[in-house]
């Protein structure tokens, strides 16, 4: 329900920790060939598409409300979920099917392999980001509405669902291996030294993290076609023997340059994408515990096409695309959640991997 705050309200938030289990799925998980995925199949949920759709259902598999309708033959999502209700049909089940412990689960057994949770090795570091789109506003900048989303090309057709998220920043993560982490840091650091961020990072930090169809959904890194320029460094700012602090600068040129309508702002462009940032950022590592206590990045530039899982939305001409990187602890489980689009099949420290 990603797409859809106006359901996370005060009183369906209170009645989730009172009453439900919540369990958070992708579209990978129906095909899993263990326990789990034989408990969607058996169910009866539908997870083929990317959605954000909700469903109550027992801890036998009994459905008992959820988004998906079916009027003659031909399935569609309903606009409203209606949580009450689904929790009224539980209470009304026969006391053998709600009462605790009258359905024994069974043990996990053996996980699918290429479904296991992922989480981030020993000493991997942790960065949050976030993706927040943004509309020019004079010489100010601005949130989206709905207004600012446009189907067609002359914005005839508009986004008007007011549960759209479109104002709300879209977060991920970036990992960095303990290795990659050393590989940042330079033996006797001097004063003004640059040199190129380390190639693995700098893949892996352009082609999955500064992809814009990531503002709303996780995607697949981009392929290198897609890479018009890249360029990242970094340079010694402040040595001492506590801190040393680096600066890190950058520019991308992602997709494809834009038509000149669509640069004058004439129109929006449904069919084609890109990007172009320029990234600012600041690191310091500690010599003594040998770990970097700060690492903020910046990426900020126009973006013009598609804004990920917004099908068909698209913003008129080349508009600001902005993304955060910030350390985080990595305590909290949020924080520990995989980048988007990675599952163990995808080898997301290899370089080689998906988008040659």
């Amino acid at each position: 329900m990603g797409r859809a705050p106006t359901f996370w309200s005060e009183e369906n938030t209170k009645l989730i920790q009172e009453n439900f289990v919540v369990v958070s799925l992708s579209v990978l998980e129906y095909d899993r060939t263990d326990a789990v995925g034989q408990f969607l199949r058996d169910s009866g949920m539908r997870l083929k598409r990317l959605e954000g759709s909700l469903w109550c259902v027992t801890a036998s598999g009994k459905i008992l409300e959820s988004h998906l309708a079916v009027e003659n033959g031909k399935e569609r999502f309903k606009p409203d979920f209606d949580l009450p209700k689904a929790l009224e049909k539980f209470k009304a089940l026969p006391e053998a099917e709600r009462a605790p412990g009258a359905v024994k689960v069974g043990e996990m057994g053996v996980v699918d392999a290429q479904r296991a949770g992922l989480t981030p090795p020993a000493g991997t570091l942790i960065l949050k980001l976030y993706f927040r789109s943004f509309m020019r506003d004079g010489n100010q900048l601005r949130y989206l509405t709905g207004k600012d989303l446009w189907y067609d090309e002359q914005g005839e057709r508009t986004e008007t669902d007011p549960g759209m998220t479109a104002p709300q920043a879209q977060p991920d993560h970036m990992w960095l291996t303990e290795a990659e982490c050393k590989s940042l840091m330079r033996e006797n650091p001097r004063l003004g030294d640059k040199f190129p961020l380390p190639a693995g990072i700098a893949d892996r930090l352009v082609r999955r993290h500064l992809n814009p169809k990531s503002a709303r959904g996780h995607n697949d890194a981009l392929d290198r076609r897609s890479i018009r320029a890249a360029e990242l460094s970094l340079t010694v700012e402040a040595v001492s023997a506590d801190k040393v602090r680096l600066r890190l600068d950058g520019n991308a040129k992602l997709g494809q340059e834009p038509v000149a309508e669509v640069l004058a702002g004439k129109r929006a462009c449904i069919d084609k994408w890109g990007y172009e940032p320029k990234l600012l950022g600041f690191l310091e590592y500690d010599p003594q515990k040998q770990l970097f206590t700060r690492f903020e990045v910046v990426a900020l530039g126009d973006q013009f096409g598609r804004l990920g899982l917004i099908v068909g939305a698209s913003r008129p001409g080349c508009q600001p695309l902005g993304i955060t990187f910030e350390l985080v602890p990595g305590v909290q489980p949020a924080d520990r959640v995989p980048p988007g689009g990675v599952s163990t099949a995808q080898q997301y420290f290899d370089q080689s991997g998906p988008g040659q």
